[in-house]
């Protein structure tokens, strides 16, 4: 079998500008892990109606559908660097306004909804920018490394220091949260603005951008994406995941109350659980990839979730629920490090953008529903039936991985210098390397 080209990672220290990136998209993760928490807080304090309340939750998540694909082929038109401290500077400014408006007494749910929404609209471009930018400031390191230190700083920040700091703050004034956040994404801003990669590629197209023309240029993403063997089947594969994962989380709350037979702190401590696997996995990712090749990374990653998933389904003990979360953080993990270095190595710069957009268009797209099969199974069969189903839904997607996903296909991808760039539209670069092992 042919060695993966992540077998030798370079020793040498990444470059300045990208540890601005890195502190940059830390301190961004602190303001959206603070303003997520304190939103849905303030959302209970403004109504007891359990419908208004959601739809706080259901506006900040709207965006990912909605506006995603869009703000994708967007960025692909644009200085992606310029535009990344632009994003933080409108949420900055979103911020303010509802930090006002809590000072001038004017928050209602509307309020809270419009803001939850606009947020998570300029984040869906934000985040797809910083996945674009990485290769520009990464240089001669893997791109596996890279990525999996920038989503370890901001797990760390968004979910471990989020919560507690969010908490706190709301506790003391209901302004302080949302101040802090506003702080957040201006430094995040400042440290961004003026980055200039050695590479100089900032993928901007300078011709007029239409709404006929963002749309066309959406769907040949989506028609690009699906012809792509490769990034389809991970595509498909990672959206599943995702699946199931809220297929069980949707009802963990009631999983832990009423199976476990714990208190709301110890779910608490469940879910960080949760992150703590998380942030085991994005810490090992570059090793294993390293030692193991990225297709054998995936294949374990989705050949351990269905024995957890169905080791949570029979246990009533709290431990080893502690224990399937884990493993489902660090699976999780783990496949978001590999399946971000290959989309950054196979699409082409120039449309990384639109075809990001529409490859998270699926992923946030299966995600809901999986929350919803999960809470449907849980009412028809009992709390320990979506463990099951995860378990069923991910051997189905092992099977398929173990052929396709292998080294062979996925080793020889490029890291970041020979990635595609003059492909056809309707055309995906073929993957490197045969078909199966």
């Amino acid at each position: 079998m042919a060695e993966p080209s992540t077998a030798t990672v370079p020793k040498r220290r990444f470059g300045a500008g990208f540890w601005r990136l890195w502190t940059a998209t830390s301190i961004s993760g602190l303001g959206d892990g603070v303003r997520i928490f304190a939103l849905s807080v303030y959302a209970a304090t403004v109504s007891s109606d359990p419908v208004e309340v959601s739809m706080v939750a259901v506006a900040g998540q709207l965006p990912w559908v909605l506006v995603g694909p869009f703000s994708g082929t967007l960025i692909d038109h644009l200085d992606r660097w310029r535009m990344l401290w632009i994003c933080d500077v409108a949420r900055a400014v979103v911020l303010a306004g509802f930090v006002s408006a809590i000072v001038g007494d004017r928050v209602t749910i509307t309020v809270l909804a419009a803001t939850a929404f606009l947020l998570s609209s300029i984040e869906t471009m934000a985040d797809n920018l910083s996945q674009a930018v990485v290769p520009d400031v990464a240089g001669s390191h893997s791109l596996d490394s890279a990525n999996s230190k920038l989503l370890t700083g901001r797990l760390v920040t968004m979910e471990f220091l989020g919560a507690p700091v969010g908490t706190a703050l709301f506790a003391t004034a209901h302004l302080l949260p949302f101040g802090l956040a506003t702080v957040c994404f201006a430094l995040s801003a400042l440290l961004v603005f003026g980055v200039r990669p050695a590479s100089g590629r900032t993928a901007a197209d300078e011709g007029r951008v239409t709404l006929r023309l963002l749309g066309s240029q959406t769907g040949e993403a989506v028609v690009w994406l699906w012809r792509h063997p490769l990034l389809r089947t991970v595509c498909v594969m990672a959206g599943l995941l995702n699946f199931a994962v809220l297929a069980v989380m949707g009802v963990a709350v009631l999983y832990a109350l009423h199976v476990l037979h714990v208190s709301e702190t110890v779910y608490g401590l469940l879910l960080l659980v949760i992150a703590v696997g998380g942030l085991a996995g994005l810490t090992l990712a570059p090793k294993l990839i390293a030692g193991l090749g990225r297709g054998r990374v995936l294949q374990l990653s989705l050949g351990i979730c269905p024995f957890v998933f169905v080791l949570g389904g029979i246990t009533s003990q709290p431990l080893i629920a502690a224990v399937v979360f884990a493993f489902a953080g660090i699976s999780v993990a783990l496949v978001n490090v590999v399946t971000t270095t290959l989309r950054q190595a196979l699409i082409p710069p120039d449309r990384f953008g639109r075809i990001n957009g529409a490859y998270r268009l699926v992923i946030n797209g299966l995600s809901p529903l999986g929350g919803l099969a999960g809470g449907l199974t849980a009412d028809r069969f009992g709390l320990r039936a979506p463990f099951f189903l995860a378990a069923v839904v991910l051997a189905g997607v092992t099977c398929a991985a173990l052929p396709l996903l292998s080294n062979r296909r996925i080793g020889h991808v490029p890291d970041q210098d020979a990635r595609p760039g003059h492909e056809d539209a309707g055309s995906p670069a073929a993957p490197t390397g045969k078909d199966g092992e």
